[in-house]
């Protein structure tokens, strides 16, 4: 027998096909009813439920599959519908495969796509344990009339599996439901998903470092940014469904900041918007019915991007009615700290105090016979309380962040395979932050976004002029979003408590006190969108052609004029003018010098049109196998720019007869997140302004009037488009797929070369200059080489179900400076290797992502008849030198610099584990007890940490209970 997919597990699948006469049916019945089952309503065949504990146990509904797989030789058709549902399959032998199977495109079962594929071949199908069984159909030669055996359809048990993709697909990765369950950890962040893919990186470009656990980063509930390919975190194409939901408008790295701001970030700046984010939409993963990531030979059916594509896909209405609800606490009580710090850390620096709760419900049943429904509801919760040092008397400040989301999802589908979907997706999200040691400084971040889409997909009865099996999906989307900064304050002040009888002696316990806030920021995005894919054979030869039309639209705004003031005049012979002066207090103090950032709004629209194709050539009178091209192109324009750019795609495969396949694929991406740069345009730069006090009117006193002088401009960007090429990233990629001799399971070696030409930069021109122009003198290379095996075991030395999971990569990554964002805030320079240099040139030499070297390592598990399910993920990173703050300074020429100096980050392992119990199984449904540790071995980690964030986070711990019916 024959075993393609993740597994090469010997399986009784004679015994599933050996009907061929009478005397065998009673046989058929006992191993079918043997198997633990869930047939869909369609199937022709219904079963029992099965019984657990004296209890029937609720059928599970058979969850559809996105597939796209032409008129193929039916082994050409299996292969790509076991990577495109993540289900292997195994073939008896003699069951011929030569001929071809039926297409099928759309959204499926797996049932009832094999019915359709497999539909007048004489070949049939079982799903035993997880695994396709394919063989052929029975007859009793006895009889005038041939019996032939139904498919028996059998629900695997929740063992995760996930597909490594081969050949064209060498490039993706598919994880299915029950194997995200296993990967997230209790944040449900979907992102998480792909952090043991080798080449994703959670590093994100640039950081030097990390600081320590910090409260603001246990109250962000926004997914982790991740880095594909060596790209940007905002040069990745995330999907919905099929439908776009990424942020065109800049992330914070493209700003001032990589994160959420903190009490000793002096660098904050009024024209940082806190919270932007790669996706407008951000959704938990229990919606989710499968996710795949896509880093290589990218189809041209996808654009706008440099780095990959990460399609996630939602549950469908099923075909009975089922509810479920969840509920998950995480906390600093259940969770560990390590203090440790090569400086001394402030005596009174304080853990985190965090507390998280996540809760979700869902429901989902038929309307009739074509219609069926899903709802959705989430909401994710965190308060923390952070605690000031002794300079604020260790106040504390306690703050909270709602993160909800809503789904509702229709679907129709006739009997003829055609389908209408809508869904809409809304998930508004609202932190609020506040500095334990800068007043005033309460705001709310919010990152509010909606998706919505309507969908047809229709097969075409047709068949002529060598046309047939069309099939067209279409979209109609439209996507909003709204990024913003709400501050109860748009002053910022430095304000001295030393002055005698001083009305702000007692805010803080040092010469200067901060107090105030700048303002309100907001930044809206709108994208109406239309997709259509039509699908066929022509000629024998499978095609894609498509078109994508977008028009985008966005808004920046500053409502009213915010200010910093610095330097002050201290005394009781300060006389304000003016009682309205909001930097002058009488008998106190006056600010004689701020910063002013201009109240602005800066609109921008454009249409960007994609048109696409691509088409599989299979050519099988090849010696020892088969040869298999993919030509494809795309071409693409946008209003903004003006270009009109070709994107080609191409692989080759070659299919041998011993399972091992080779490919080499030439592809070219092109970015798409211009808003972030038309954005900087509309942002006025920032002015310094100054006053002096009048000391001759009136003898003995300093009169301030509210009368203010410009003594200098800050930095303006200017960026109208025009005469730009649009960036893009050249790809060379090769791999070998094949099952591991004597160990089984699907092994892939993969070498990736990325080159980005034209990317944005600020011109070499601008040097020394306070007028920022873009231009197209930026570049990255990027490398890879890594190896991944799995396996799927159907019974391990303890029982059960496990897949097994091990891949490694090395990566060097190198890139220019963009530095267009950089503010008039961050102009310091600091001094490496005996040399001055702008601190944001550190970001290029530590180009490499930090972490060139590491090995993933994972098992899932299920025991007891799948009651009890487990999940280890481990994560071994080699040493590796960064670049860090020695702690020192030194004076060159009058001017005192920080130090940076080489570091050695020393080689860590990470473990981590989920576990799931089902506590009571009865007909009516199941609780499940599910409890996930990050970071099991309770490991400090080692990274560089400030004197006043000085702990590490260990062993963290969630626990939750789900019910479903």
């Amino acid at each position: 027998m024959k075993t393609t997919g993740q597994q090469n597990t010997a399986h009784s699948t004679s015994e599933v096909g050996r009907c061929r006469a009478w005397k065998d049916l009673l046989f058929c019945a006992v191993a079918s009813s043997a198997l633990l089952a869930v047939t869909p309503s369609n199937l022709l065949h219904a079963q029992e439920n099965p019984v657990i504990d004296d209890t029937p146990v609720p059928l599970r509904a058979s969850p559809s599959y996105r597939f796209d797989i032409p008129s193929l030789p039916l082994m050409r058709a299996l292969e790509q519908l076991s990577q495109q549902a993540g289900i292997p399959f195994s073939v008896q032998d003699g069951t011929n495969l030569a001929m071809n199977g039926q297409a099928v495109i759309g959204d499926f079962s797996i049932e009832n796509a094999l019915l359709r594929m497999l539909e007048g071949t004489g070949v049939t199908f079982a799903v035993a344990d997880g695994i396709l069984v394919i063989s052929p159909k029975l007859s009793n030669q006895s009889l005038d009339a041939e019996i032939v055996t139904a498919p028996i359809s059998v629900s695997a048990n929740r063992t995760p599996t996930f597909q490594l993709g081969t050949g064209a697909a060498s490039g993706s990765t598919v994880y299915s439901e029950d194997m995200i369950g296993a990967v997230v950890q209790g944040d449900s962040d979907p992102n998480k998903i792909f952090r043991a893919n080798p080449n994703v990186q959670y590093v994100i470009a640039g950081q030097r470092g990390e600081e320590g656990a910090t409260a603001t980063a246990e109250q962000d509930l926004r997914p982790q940014n991740i880095s594909i390919s060596g790209a940007g975190v905002d040069q990745n194409n995330f999907m919905l469904d099929g439908v776009g939901i990424n942020s065109f408008g800049g992330t914070e790295s493209n700003y001032n900041d990589s994160n959420m701001p903190e009490d000793d970030d002096n660098t904050i700046n009024a024209d940082t918007l806190h919270g932007l984010h790669p996706q407008t939409v951000y959704v938990d993963s229990n919606i989710l019915e499968q996710a795949e990531i896509i880093d290589s030979n990218v189809s041209a059916k996808y654009g706008g991007f440099q780095g990959g594509v990460v399609n996630y896909k939602v549950k469908n209405p099923s075909n009975e009615p089922t509810f479920g609800a969840s509920i998950k606490r995480g906390g600093s009580n259940w969770n560990d700290y390590h203090l440790k710090s090569e400086e001394t850390p402030d005596a009174a620096a304080k853990e985190p105090i965090y507390e998280k709760w996540f809760y979700s419900a869902s429901a989902s049943t038929p309307i009739n016979d074509n219609w069926g429904m899903l709802v959705s509801a989430g909401r994710r919760t965190a308060e923390t309380t952070k605690t000031a040092g002794d300079d604020y008397y260790g106040r504390q400040v306690t703050t909270s962040t709602e993160a909800d989301n809503v789904l509702g999802k229709l679907r129709y589908e006739s009997d003829t395979g055609a389908a209408i979907t809508t869904q809409i997706v809304y998930a508004p999200y609202a932190q609020e932050w506040e500095a334990s040691e800068n007043y005033d400084s309460r705001m709310d971040i919010i990152g509010t976004g909606l998706t919505t889409y309507v969908g047809l997909e229709k097969p075409f009865e047709y068949d002529g002029y060598g046309v047939s099996n069309l099939f067209l999906d279409t979209k109609l989307s439209f996507n909003s979003s709204e990024n913003a900064r709400d501050s109860e304050s748009n002053v910022r002040r430095q304000i001295s408590t030393t002055v005698a009888g001083s009305q702000y002696a007692d805010l803080c316990d040092a010469s200067t006190c901060v107090t105030g806030w700048y303002g309100d920021l907001s930044q809206t995005q709108q994208d109406v969108g239309y997709t259509a894919d039509l699908t066929g054979d022509i000629f024998g030869t499978n095609f894609l052609l498509g078109a994508d039309i977008h028009r985008l639209s966005g808004t920046r705004e500053r409502s009213a004029d915010a200010y910093y003031a610095t330097t002050r005049t201290t005394g009781t012979n300060v006389v304000c003018a003016s009682a309205d002066d909001i930097f002058c207090d009488d008998g106190d103090q006056a600010n004689r010098r701020r910063t002013k950032y201009q109240a602005f709004e800066g609109s921008v629209s454009f249409v960007s049109t994609a048109l696409y194709n691509e088409y599989t050539l299979l050519f099988d009178h090849v010696p020892f196998g088969e040869l298999e091209f993919r030509p494809g192109a795309r071409l693409e324009h946008d209003t903004y720019l003006g270009n009109t750019n070709l994107a080609p795609r191409f692989n080759a495969t070659y299919y041998t007869d011993w399972d091992i396949s080779f490919n080499a694929g030439w592809n070219r991406y092109y970015a798409a997140n211009m808003l972030s740069y038309a954005f900087q345009d509309a942002t006025p730069a920032t002015i310094s302004e100054t006053r002096t006090a009048d000391t001759t009117t009136t003898p003995g006193s300093s009169i301030f009037y509210d009368d203010w002088a410009a003594s200098s401009s800050g930095i303006e960007r200017s960026f109208a488009g025009s005469g730009l090429s649009t960036p893009f990233s050249d790809e060379q990629t090769a791999s070998i797929s094949f099952p591991l001799p004597f160990l089984g399971g699907m092994t892939r070696l993969k070498w990736l070369e990325r080159k980005g030409r034209d990317q944005f930069s600020r011109s070499s021109t601008d040097s020394g200059s306070t007028e920022y122009n873009l231009s197209n003198e930026g570049s990255s290379h990027y490398t890879s080489y890594s190896a991944e095996w799995s396996r799927e075991i159907g019974s391990g030395p303890f029982g059960g179900r496990h897949v097994f999971n091990v891949n490694g990569q090395y990566s060097e990554r190198r890139t220019s400076n963009n530095s267009y964002y950089v503010t008039s805030d961050e102009t310091e320079s600091v001094v490496y290797n005996g040399q001055i240099i702008p601190s944001m040139d550190l970001d290029v030499l530590t180009g490499n992502l930090d972490e060139p070297i590491f090995f993933n390592i994972s098992l899932f598990s299920s025991f007891d008849d799948d009651r009890l399910r487990t999940g280890l993920t481990g994560r071994y990173t080699m040493d590796y030198t960064t670049i860090t703050d020695s702690g020192s300074n030194t004076t060159i020429d009058g001017t005192t610099y920080d130090v940076y100096e080489d570091g050695e980050e020393k080689a860590r392992f990470d473990l981590d584990m989920t576990l799931d119990y089902d506590v009571i199984r009865r007909e009516k449904g199941v609780l499940t007890l599910n409890a996930s540790i990050e970071n099991v071995l309770n490991r400090g980690g080692a990274h560089t940490l400030s004197s006043s964030t000085p702990y590490r986070k260990g062993r963290t711990v969630w626990l939750g209970l789900t019910y479903t019916y």
